[in-house]
């Protein structure tokens, strides 16, 4: 459930996901994109916020970039030196990466400059190697926690959901012994995700899938439908569609001779635990579920718990939740109700600029994402029907600090909605301490997702493997 932030800061949120172009560097903006990191590492966050346009005034006050940076150098220790820097250009933006060298990892802070000069976004992710790599995280599946030295076999492979003509491209890793297997089709969370769930540095689907098959589990993740090497129209698709890549998955699985046909399960996460139980329901093969930080609510209000939670976490004043969360209930009234397109278009522009004092270029980045055929679905969607559909053994977990899709409001309802659809085998777990991306986290604010070394918690890995292998009969 990616949506991470209010509609206020959508803009700056789609600008440090997209493919920036490499331009000449502009010496004035690296100038005050190292002024910035240093003004940060001082405490003087009025000052900060003077650089700021309209937009990142409103989104990052003072108080809340005393959270953001309080949090930051306390999982990566003081700021301890700036090293090089790069400057790229997207839509008009400057964009300067200035890599830091902090006491316990490196991070790229990345500060982005609208036309006047005027900081339009900043952010704080892992260092990139050149080659790629990432220099304060895990990597190729390890992690702390995982000393298990058994082998498998991985190939890449590729299958058809006829229905959508397309092809979607993925990994297949199965054990390396004789035998059938129980295996499981890994459903990924919302945004345009490749097969290893990427995001923020980290790989939660290549450190799960070497997990479980390690322990005898073979496992299928893909790429998204218009992501990778997967084809399709990525933008143009909702839930309902990826539900429908998910079940040519597990048609896929059932083609496999190393695959025991009757223990095929599903691991969704976050949305891919609300796409879950529709294949489950829509397929036969499916012998049971694992659902990481499903939603058990609409996704409307999701979205308001997760922006009213995010933003106290990033110590934003009660009044100033408040008035977020009514601003944001205004916006997504006009997507909810509003069939003209047009009309709602129109509406929202006006609200975005002139109450959430977005510039014309972020309205309409916001407006595109508002309108999406993906985000309309997924407001009004309640996955509490689908759930009752589900009588296939279900393991549902959320991290206690899980902010995105809270615990507290989607546990209760999760299970209401599995017992009275007469599920008799379902387990509800909270994983104290671990956020929405089962990282064992201080705040599990998102601004921490990428600051965290670990990818997944060993805790988290345990208690889905040791399920799925009681569900299954297989012997750990």
């Amino acid at each position: 459930m990616i949506r991470q932030f209010s509609s206020t800061i959508l803009f700056l949120v789609i600008l440090s996901l997209a493919a920036a172009q490499p331009a000449a560097a502009q010496t004035n903006d690296v100038r005050s994109a190292r002024e910035v990191i240093t003004l940060m590492d001082k405490g003087e966050f009025k000052e900060i916020t003077s650089m700021f346009d309209s937009t990142m005034k409103k989104a990052a006050p003072e108080e809340r970039l005393r959270a953001i940076w309080t949090s930051l150098i306390g999982q990566t220790g003081e700021l301890q030196q700036q090293l090089n820097d790069s400057t790229f250009q997207y839509g008009g933006y400057d964009i300067v990466i200035v890599t830091c060298k902090f006491q316990k990892s490196y991070l790229d802070v990345k500060v982005v400059f609208d036309k006047g000069g005027k900081v339009a976004g900043l952010f704080f992710l892992p260092h990139r190697t050149p080659e790629g790599g990432d220099t304060s995280g895990p990597t190729n599946g390890q992690q702390s926690g995982d000393s298990l030295t058994g082998h498998y076999v991985s190939q890449d492979v590729a299958f058809e959901n006829e229905e959508a003509h397309i092809t979607l491209a993925g990994t297949l890793t199965i054990p390396d012994s004789v035998g059938k297997f129980p295996a499981v089709l890994l459903i990924a969370g919302s945004g345009p995700h490749d097969r290893d769930e990427t995001i923020f540095g980290h790989k939660p689907f290549l450190v799960l899938a070497d997990y479980l098959t390690r322990h005898g589990i073979a496992v299928l993740r893909y790429d998204k439908r218009g992501v990778g090497k997967s084809t399709g129209d990525y933008a143009a698709a909702t839930t309902t569609d990826f539900a429908s890549d998910a079940l040519a998955g597990v048609d896929y699985l059932m083609t496999l001779k190393a695959v025991d046909h009757g223990k095929i399960g599903l691991v969704g996460h976050s949305e891919g635990g609300m796409i879950a139980p529709v294949v489950a329901d829509k397929s036969n093969h499916v012998a049971f579920i694992v659902l990481m930080a499903g939603p058990g609510v609409s996704g409307y209000r999701t979205i308001l718990s997760q922006l009213a939670l995010i933003d106290k976490a990033s110590g934003l004043s009660d009044s100033a939740v408040a008035a977020a969360v009514s601003l944001e209930k205004k916006i997504l009234r006009v997507v909810m109700t509003e069939k003209d397109s047009a009309r709602a278009a129109a509406t929202l522009r006006n609200i975005l600029e002139t109450e959430a004092n977005q510039t014309p270029d972020a309205a309409e980045a916001s407006i595109g994402q508002l309108l999406s055929p993906w985000y309309e679905s997924f407001l009004a969607y309640d996955p509490a029907p689908a759930l009752r559909k589900v009588k296939c053994p279900v393991l549902a977990i959320w991290g206690s600090k899980d902010l995105q899709v809270p615990p507290s409001e989607n546990m209760p309802a999760m299970r209401k909605a599995l017992k009275s659809g007469g599920n008799k085998s379902f387990k509800v777990v909270e994983l104290q301490g671990l956020n929405h991306l089962f990282q064992d986290a201080q705040t599990g604010s998102p601004l921490e997702y990428g600051i965290i070394k670990e990818t997944i918690s060993p805790k988290a890995l345990d208690v889905i493997t040791n399920w799925i292998l009681k569900e299954t009969g297989k012997k750990n």
